[in-house]
């Protein structure tokens, strides 16, 4: 579990001269601490950023996508992604928007490599799914509007063999059970900069968690490079590379 969680955060400190009077060890104590009390948020946190909550290209009338980094590289989150149009926008009658069903689900491989090549766990699972509707507008030619609910999952648990257990910050760690539930609404902008390139901004919200977070994006026809912020989370900041098909 230590060496799970120190190799997440080395994947988001950069060693340069500016940073130098930082103390990093205390820091990445701190933030160990926190990813401890609260695991589900910090895995769930990853989710997101492999999640597809935009609408579909208009014209388009289903696509499949799946995340790259940091979630498959280098965390090993197996995962994909679907969107499905029910109708155009205005195909029923005019001013109705386009609206897309979206899903995914994703597997931690690493943990299922972990629980075979390890000594000390026992048996390990993190995975989830989310399900969801997204509903777009047009405002004008240059200008569309989005938004729409996900209903987001995630398990995580981690169980050490006996004798093995783990000590972290002074205390005995053998297993952890948690998981993650919530429902989110989601309001975006787009706006289209050539063929099959656009940016989008989007903005979600946690009923139950009561979190806001946002992305800004910049999509491809295959790709999408995105910046994920989490004011509540452990790191705020999430760079996103995902790679996406439209058809």
């Amino acid at each position: 579990m230590k060496r799970l969680i120190l190799t997440f955060l080395a994947l988001f400190f950069v060693k340069s001269p500016a940073f130098a009077a930082i103390d990093w060890t205390s820091k990445g104590m701190q933030i160990a601490g926190e990813i401890v009390a609260n695991p589900a948020g910090f895995f769930y946190d990853f989710q997101q950023d492999l999640e597809g909550t935009t609408p579909l290209p208009p014209g388009k009338t289903f696509g499949i996508q799946t995340g790259l980094f940091p979630t498959l590289i280098p965390l090993t989150y197996t995962n994909v992604s679907g969107k499905v149009r029910l109708h155009g926008e205005g195909r029923i009658a005019p001013g109705v928007p386009q609206v897309d069903l979206i899903g995914g689900y994703w597997d931690m491989l690493g943990a299922k490599l972990a629980t075979k090549n390890s000594d000390s766990i026992d048996s390990a699972k993190f995975g989830g799914y989310y399900v969801g509707a997204i509903a777009s507008s047009s405002v004008s030619p240059r200008i569309r509007t989005f938004w729409g609910y996900k209903h987001s999952v995630l398990d995580a648990k981690l169980n050490f063999k006996p004798g093995k257990e783990v000590d972290f910050l002074g205390t005995k760690v053998n297993s952890f059970d948690t998981g993650f539930r919530d429902d989110f609404l989601i309001a975006g902008i787009e706006t289209p900069k050539g063929v099959s390139k656009l940016w989008s901004i989007q903005l979600n919200y946690g009923l139950k968690t009561q979190v806001f977070s946002s992305k800004v994006s910049w999509y491809g026809k295959y790709f999408e490079l995105g910046l994920n912020i989490y004011p509540e989370g452990v790191l705020v900041f999430h760079p996103v590379w995902n790679f996406h098909l439209n058809f």
